[in-house]
């Protein structure tokens, strides 16, 4: 299945519950990133959908850190 987020998404999610509140230009950049700032929408899920496969039982807490030698 694909998950990747398209402009034809984002543009009918925009106008089904935000009465259009951003241009298909700023829409556009979310999908296609052109500045380099910020990754697009895709990447991002896809890098949650890693973090969310994870077993969490094999991490340790976040103030425990192992010593380097």
């Amino acid at each position: 299945m694909d998950d990747r987020v398209t402009l034809k998404t984002l543009i009918a999610v925009n106008r089904e519950f935000f009465g259009s509140r951003w241009s298909e230009k700023d829409l556009e950049e979310l999908v296609n990133p052109r500045f380099g700032v910020v990754s697009d929408l895709s990447s991002l899920a896809e890098r949650l959908s890693v973090i969310r496969a994870k077993d969490l039982a094999d991490q340790p807490p976040f103030w425990i850190t192992e010593r380097q030698p």
